[in-house]
């Protein structure tokens, strides 16, 4: 398995999932703080999401967030589950991931970490991780994976993907938070081109998607989502994701020298 692949596909499940569909930076927003308090209530004096607002809005709610768990459910044909802790920042090298994933008859650990990428698959890899970043093109691969995660570098071609945009301002509630329905859809391949991945066929992606995606976006009245909703993901079901814990600590750490393999199997 080329590491082209492996990132590829990764990096598809995240944005495909939505978690860096919201973006448009702010030079105010940092990446420590949490989602109670000043934060909502500031959301709420700034009124209605709007299509000409929404994306900053909850871009730099995320960024004063700081963090977030994300649980995601791959859909009815795909058994299992996927849990990821992340830290959110505007600077690509200082955004951390763990990503736990038992889906799919595949369990791996997935850790986004000081700008590196490591995989460990259980017994595929001999309980050991991968350090695909040391694998040829595997330093670019992951900087551009790591660019996309970037809430400033998704604004320029969202725009232009955004085919339609509603918000239903009485939304269902969400562990006990009031939530706005943003529906939105997108033209698929627009929204790939404007974050383009070596060694990913947009035609493809547009193929297994169609060519508009549907995304239900339940966001609390502090603009951070509580729930991402894609229908029928490449045939196999609604994808969605479940955002909890926004603003608690999380770490994530490289893993020690010995629990790293020589990442040259995965090649051929």
């Amino acid at each position: 398995m080329k590491l082209s692949r492996t990132a590829s596909v990764t990096a598809s499940l995240l944005l495909a999932g939505g978690l860096v569909l919201t973006g448009c930076s702010s030079p105010g927003a940092t990446s420590e703080g949490n989602a109670g308090g000043s934060s909502s209530n500031v959301a709420e004096a700034q009124g209605a999401l709007t299509k000409e607002n929404f994306a900053d809005r909850m871009s730099k709610a995320q960024l004063e967030a700081g963090s977030v768990h994300i649980t995601m459910d791959m859909g009815d044909s795909v058994e299992g589950t996927i849990e990821a802790d992340m830290v959110v920042n505007e600077d690509p090298q200082k955004v951390q991931m763990q990503m736990q994933m038992n889906a799919g008859g595949m369990d791996a650990d997935i850790r986004l970490v000081d700008g590196k990428m490591f995989m460990n698959m259980g017994e595929l890899s001999q309980g050991k991780f991968f350090d695909l970043s040391t694998m040829p093109g595997g330093a670019g691969d992951i900087s551009a994976m790591l660019d996309q995660m970037n809430p400033g570098a998704q604004v320029a071609g969202f725009g232009d993907a955004l085919t339609d945009f509603k918000a239903d301002p009485k939304g269902p509630e969400i562990d006990g938070v009031a939530t706005t329905q943003l529906t939105l859809t997108l033209d698929t391949k627009k929204m790939f081109e404007a974050q383009p991945q070596e060694g990913v066929n947009i035609d493809d992606i547009v193929a297994a998607l169609g060519e508009t995606t549907v995304y239900d976006m339940f966001v609390g009245p502090d603009d951070l989502p509580r729930r991402i909703v894609m229908p029928n993901v490449g045939g196999v079901g609604t994808l969605s994701q479940e955002f909890t814990a926004w603003g608690e600590p999380v770490t994530v750490q490289a893993p020690a020298a010995d629990e790293i393999a020589d990442a040259s199997a995965l090649q051929g």
